[in-house]
């Protein structure tokens, strides 16, 4: 196995870990999840403060979202694309604030997310394939489609994190408050 390849197995084993116990996360507990002796890994990382910075550089990486959006089924019709979208992301969102909130809970000394697309306020990569998704459909909204991610990104977020309360929202149902909203009736004005 290469050295770039342990790396990536260690710190997908640790990242579940990290996102349970936090800053009680023993260095045995994660080279023991990631099959390796726990003199192995310190070979891979100097220092556990070492191994947690590279697993919320992880946490924080949408490489792995956004090629899970290029998967995306693009013959659905639009509500099933963007609830798929919406899943994805989630999904995601769920990962990194589980596992900032647990560190910052446990008393570890949460490093500053690494720069880059993932510190905007937009990831312009991530942007780019939800428009792709939206595709020839863009032309069905009141908004820019730009905007209408904007709405979903927002809501998506809002469904995702764990300070705000958990009514249940699905994907599902942040797809469907967005494009058919929350009435049951539209009412006409005069």
């Amino acid at each position: 196995m290469s050295a770039d390849d342990r790396r990536a197995s260690v710190i997908e084993a640790a990242l579940p870990i990290l996102r349970e116990s936090g800053a009680a996360a023993t260095t045995k507990e994660i080279a023991t999840a990631a099959g390796i002796a726990e003199g192995t890994l310190f070979r891979v990382f100097p220092t556990k403060d070492a191994l947690v910075h590279a697993c919320v550089a992880r946490a924080f990486d949408s490489q792995r979202v956004i090629e899970q959006l290029r998967q995306v089924d693009r013959g659905l019709p639009l509500e099933g694309r963007l609830t798929a979208a919406v899943e994805i992301m989630k999904a995601h969102l769920e990962g990194f604030i589980g596992l900032m909130s647990v560190l910052h809970t446990t008393g570890a000394e949460v490093p500053r997310p690494p720069a880059g697309p993932g510190r905007r306020r937009t990831n312009p990569e991530i942007d780019a394939e939800f428009l792709d998704l939206i595709g020839p459909d863009a032309d069905r909204f009141r908004y820019p489609a730009q905007r209408v991610i904007t709405f979903l990104s927002m809501l998506t977020l809002a469904s995702a994190h764990p300070m705000l309360p958990d009514h249940g929202a699905t994907p599902a149902d942040v797809v469907d408050v967005l494009l058919h909203g929350a009435l049951t009736t539209i009412k006409e004005t005069p």
